[in-house]
């Protein structure tokens, strides 16, 4: 499934649950619509970063490295050894 088909399936499960009224079996339809949302978002997620890496792909580019945040602990590990210098 791609992202627009879970999306639909999140639609169609979250409209039941709405017409089941409340019982176990529209919480089972709401959880469902849930977990369809989800995998949505990570279809999506997964489908802009393969068109991404294609569009490079394509250019004769790479992709830019992705820089990572320092971790905090490190920078209180760094402000801690710097104090006691």
């Amino acid at each position: 499934m791609n992202a627009y088909e879970y999306f639909q399936r999140a639609e169609e499960l979250a409209e039941r649950s709405q017409h089941i009224g409340y019982s176990e079996d529209s919480i089972a339809a709401a959880t469902a619509a849930q977990v369809y949302a989800t995998l949505a978002l990570a279809a999506a997620t997964a489908d802009a970063t393969a068109f991404k890496r294609d569009l490079y792909r394509a250019n004769g580019e790479e992709l830019p490295a992705v820089k990572r945040a320092e971790s905090k602990t490190a920078r209180d590990a760094a402000a801690a050894a710097a104090f006691l210098d």
